[in-house]
C-alpha cells in the first residue's frame, strides 16, 4: 500500500446525514435503551427516565450552542481541546487533549470488552461452544481496524446500515406498545414531580447525560465534511435533538409497557435483560435473539465511531508535533490517518491481552470500570469546554449575540458541573459499591491524563518555544 507521508490534510465528502449517523451510532441507541435505561429507572427516579433523558436533552443543546458558535473559530479535527486551547490556553488545552484520549480510550476499550463477552454469550447460546471473550474483541478490534484505515466514508456506511437496524427495531417495539396501551393511556406521571423527585434524580440524570457521549464528533470530521461552515451546525444540532427526542420516546414507552408501578421493581430484578424481556412479551422470543445480534451490532458501530475520534486526536497531536510526526501522515489513496489508524488498533489489542491475562471479569470489572472512568474524563472535559467558550467571547469579542455566547454556555455550564459533581459523590455506587478502592483510583487516573499534557506543554514552552507558539494553531 502506498501512502502519502507529507500531506497533512484529511480528506473525504461527508455530508450532514453521514456525520448524524455516526455521532449518533457513538450514542449506541439501542445499547442505552438495553443497558442504561434499566440503572436509569432502578438507581435513578424510576418512571421518570423519560424527563431524564429530556433534561439531559437540554442540557447537551445548551452546550451545544456556545460549541458551535466557537467551532466556526476553529479550522481542524481539534473538537474539545482545540475549543479549550482557544479559550484557556495551551497549556490546559494539550491537558485536555490527552485527558480526551485516554477517556474515549477507555470508552473503547470498555466497550470492545463488552462486544467480546456478547458476541461469546450469543455464538454459546446459538451453537454450544462460546469462544473467550478476549477471542471475540480481538477480532472486532481487527475489524475495526481495517475500516478505520480506509477512507472515512466507508465506516460510514458501515455505521449507517447498523444504526438503521438498531433503530428500526427499537422503534417497532415503541410502535406496539403505543398500539397495545394506547397513546391516551401514555403515562404523565413520567412527567410530574412526584415521580421526578423520588428515588434518586441526580443518577438518573447522570446516566441520562451518559448517553449523549460522543456528540462532539461532528466537530471533530470538519477537516473530512463538505461545507463545514453550514453542515457542522447542522448536524450537530440534528444529533442532540435526534437523539434526545428518541430517548424520551422510547423511554416513555418501555415504562408504558412495564407499567409505572412496576418499573423500578422490573427495572432492579432484570437489570441486564429488562429491554430484551419487555420485547420478548411484544415481539416475541425470535425477535428477541434479533435484538441480542442488533445490540452486538450497535456495540461494534460505537466501537468504530471511537475508535475514530481517537484517531484523530492522535492526528491532530501528530500535525503539531506533540505526538510522533507519522501520526499525522495521510494514506495517498484513502485520505486517512493510518498511521494513527494503526497505532490505536495496537494500543487496543496490547491492552485487551494484558487484561485478559490479569483475569479480571470482562463486564463487572473491565467494562464497569472503564466506562466509568472514561465518563468522569469526559465530563471534566465538557466543563472545561463550557469555561472556554464563555472565556473566550468575553475576551475576543468576536461574537456578540448574547444567546450564542453568554447564556446558553453558562446554562450548559450549569448542567455539566452539576452532572460532574453527581459523578464525583456517586463513584462508589457507580463502580458496584463494594470496589470503593477502585474509586480513588479512578480519579487519580483523570488527574494523570490531565497532567500529562499539560507538563508536556510546560515543558514543549521551555525547550521549543517556536513549537509552543505554533501550537496556537490547533485552536
Amino acid at each position: 500500500m502506498t501512502s502519502n507521508t507529507h500531506s497533512h490534510t484529511l480528506s473525504g465528502d461527508l455530508g450532514v446525514t453521514s456525520i448524524v449517523m455516526m455521532v449518533i451510532a457513538t450514542a449506541a441507541p439501542l445499547t442505552v435503551m438495553a443497558a442504561n435505561t434499566p440503572l436509569m429507572i432502578g438507581l435513578g427516579n424510576g418512571a421518570a427516565a423519560p424527563f431524564d433523558a429530556l433534561a439531559a436533552m437540554l442540557i447537551m443543546f445548551l452546550f451545544s450552542v456556545g460549541f458551535v458558535a466557537i467551532s466556526r473559530h476553529i479550522g481542524n479535527a481539534g473538537a474539545f481541546y482545540a475549543c479549550i486551547q482557544k479559550g484557556l490556553g495551551r497549556v490546559v488545552g494539550l491537558g485536555a487533549a490527552s485527558l480526551a484520549m485516554v477517556s474515549y480510550s477507555l470508552f473503547l476499550l470498555a466497550i470492545g470488552t463488552y462486544v467480546g463477552y456478547a458476541v461469546s454469550g450469543l455464538l454459546g447460546s446459538l451453537f454450544g461452544v462460546a469462544p473467550p471473550w478476549w477471542l471475540a474483541t480481538l477480532g472486532a478490534v481487527a475489524c475495526i481496524g481495517v475500516l478505520g484505515y480506509r477512507r472515512i466514508e466507508m465506516s460510514s456506511k458501515v455505521l449507517g446500515i447498523a444504526l438503521v437496524l438498531e433503530i428500526g427495531v427499537v422503534l417497532l417495539l415503541d410502535l406496539l406498545i403505543l398500539v397495545d396501551k394506547g397513546v391516551d393511556s401514555m403515562p404523565v406521571e413520567s412527567f410530574q414531580a412526584s415521580h421526578i423527585l423520588s428515588g434518586s434524580p441526580g443518577l438518573g440524570l447522570l446516566f441520562a447525560i451518559y448517553s449523549f457521549i460522543g456528540f462532539e464528533s461532528t466537530v471533530i470530521y470538519r477537516e473530512e465534511a463538505r461545507n463545514p461552515e453550514r453542515t457542522i451546525p447542522i448536524a450537530t444540532y440534528t444529533a442532540v435533538f435526534t437523539v434526545g427526542i428518541f430517548y424520551v420516546l422510547s423511554m416513555w414507552c418501555t415504562v408504558a409497557g412495564i407499567g409505572v408501578d412496576q418499573v423500578v421493581a422490573f427495572a432492579n430484578a432484570h437489570p441486564g435483560d429488562m429491554y430484551l424481556l419487555l420485547s420478548e412479551r411484544h415481539l416475541g422470543k425470535a425477535f428477541s435473539d434479533v435484538i441480542q445480534v442488533l445490540l452486538i451490532t450497535s456495540l461494534f458501530a460505537c466501537m468504530l465511531s471511537l475508535h475514530n475520534i481517537v484517531v484523530r486526536y492522535q492526528y491532530i497531536l501528530g500535525k503539531y508535533a506533540i505526538l510522533p510526526g507519522r501520526c499525522a501522515h495521510i494514506h495517498a489513496r484513502h485520505g486517512s490517518p493510518y498511521v494513527a489508524s494503526l497505532l490505536q488498533s495496537g494500543f487496543a489489542v496490547a491492552g485487551i491481552l494484558v487484561l485478559a491475562l490479569a483475569g479480571l471479569d470482562p463486564v463487572t470489572q473491565i467494562y464497569t470500570w472503564g466506562a466509568t472512568a472514561g465518563t468522569l474524563g469526559y465530563m471534566v472535559i465538557l466543563v472545561l469546554a463550557s469555561l472556554a467558550i464563555l472565556a473566550y467571547f468575553k475576551r475576543s469579542g468576536h461574537d456578540r449575540r448574547l444567546w450564542q455566547t453568554r447564556i446558553a454556555p453558562l446554562g450548559g455550564l450549569i448542567g455539566v458541573v452539576s452532572c460532574l459533581v453527581i459523578a464525583i459523590v456517586n463513584l462508589p455506587t457507580l463502580i458496584g459499591g463494594d470496589e470503593d478502592s477502585i474509586a480513588p483510583v479512578m480519579g487519580m487516573l483523570v488527574v494523570l491524563a490531565f497532567a500529562v499534557g499539560s507538563i508536556s506543554a510546560l515543558m514543549l514552552r521551555g525547550r521549543s518555544p517556536e513549537r509552543y507558539m505554533a501550537l496556537q494553531e490547533l485552536a
